[in-house]
């Protein structure tokens, strides 16, 4: 990993279809050793503050850190991962809920409900308890939402298949994966880096630029507002540079975590692959650009065009709903935090902070 005194910051979680789909699996091995901090703790009390704290730290003492943020609040952190020491600390709460492999050995849980004045919340149990209930009601109405975007958009991604020249496509991509990476043999395959580089937030689809410039110096734009070239050309370009041993992020579509990759980033290589759409328009730094366009039959692209704009202005109008949800949720979150605030004695909090930071 290539230090950088810029920003690099992902999503490692995501509002879709399925509801949250959470990256933290991927994150490291607990079988590799190191040391892994576990948050839990409810809304308030403190998580996101101690975790930026730590990666100040972390930076400041010359280490390349990954910032995972929250896409329910992009505001918040989510994750510090520090792969050179091999180090990270994690929000272990709801939804991206996450329990240790191999506890007290690799995986430390840190439990900062041993804060709270639990007599008070138990006070205002029926509050805490409406308002929780309002919150999941409102994601599950935004995941409600996403669904029927992702359904519309694959409708998009099929039709366009029927009219895309696939041996043209085909010998693009081949082309383009030896011209960025430089072919060397007998290493190891590299890794694969799963992240999202983009999230359906509370203020729209927040994608994280910075990170591109950060880790790249050449970026090569496909112009795709359909999905009909692009995460072929990224996969395969992907998969030839992990061949040659080269480490790779692969940052998915947050509404199709599974199989839709969007963008590349080739660290040592300093080389990315960027999507550009109507929800990550173009990035200045842009090194060459290509249209996915010249891979379709125009004829039959311009029989199925006021069809394809049809479908891209429904899912448009279903994301902006989603938005307005979790918009809504996470003002049902800030009124949840303020009991949690209230509840918490930070003295202690702070205490635990700084054995923490003793790492």
């Amino acid at each position: 990993m290539k230090k950088t005194i810029l920003p690099v910051s992902f999503f490692f979680g995501a509002n879709n279809k399925n509801g949250y789909c959470s990256l933290y699996p991927g994150i490291y091995n607990p079988y590799e050793g190191g040391k892994h901090i576990i948050l839990k703790g409810g809304p308030g009390t403190g998580k996101s503050t101690l975790m930026k704290k730590i990666a100040q730290k972390l930076v400041k003492e010359g280490y390349f850190i990954e910032h995972g943020f929250c896409s329910a609040d992009p505001t918040s952190l989510d994750v510090v991962w520090a792969p050179e020491i091999n180090f990270s600390i994690l929000d272990g709460t709801s939804p991206h809920t996450f329990d240790p492999t191999l506890p007290g050995v690799s995986e430390h849980i840190v439990d900062l409900s041993v804060a709270w004045d639990k007599k008070y919340l138990s006070g205002h149990a029926r509050e805490i308890g409406e308002l929780t209930r309002k919150n999941k009601e409102l994601h599950a109405k935004a995941s409600d939402f996403l669904m029927v975007a992702s359904q519309i958009d694959s409708q998009g991604v099929v039709l366009c298949n029927s009219f895309v020249d696939r041996e043209k496509l085909e010998r693009y991509a081949k082309r383009l994966a030896h011209r960025l990476v430089p072919e060397r043999k007998g290493n190891a395959r590299g890794r694969v880096h799963k992240r999202f580089l983009s999230g359906v937030t509370p203020e729209g689809i927040v994608t994280q630029y910075d990170t591109m410039v950060a880790l790249s110096e050449k970026i090569v734009t496909i112009k795709d507002e359909y999905s009909a070239a692009s995460p072929y050309i990224v996969s395969v370009v992907g998969e030839y540079a992990v061949d040659m041993g080269y480490d790779v992020y692969k940052c998915y579509c947050p509404l199709f975590p599974n199989f839709k990759a969007e963008h590349i980033i080739i660290p040592e290589l300093k080389v990315a692959l960027f999507t550009e759409n109507a929800y990550h328009p173009s990035i200045d730094e842009c090194g060459s650009r290509v249209h996915a366009s010249r891979f379709f039959d125009k004829d039959a692209f311009s029989k199925n065009k006021e069809k394809l704009h049809f479908q891209k202005k429904a899912k448009k109008e279903l994301i902006d709903e989603a938005v307005r949800k979790i918009s809504l949720a996470l003002d049902i979150h800030n009124r949840l935090e303020e009991y949690y605030i209230k509840a918490t004695n930070f003295g202690v909090i702070d205490e635990m902070s700084e054995r923490i930071m003793k790492i």
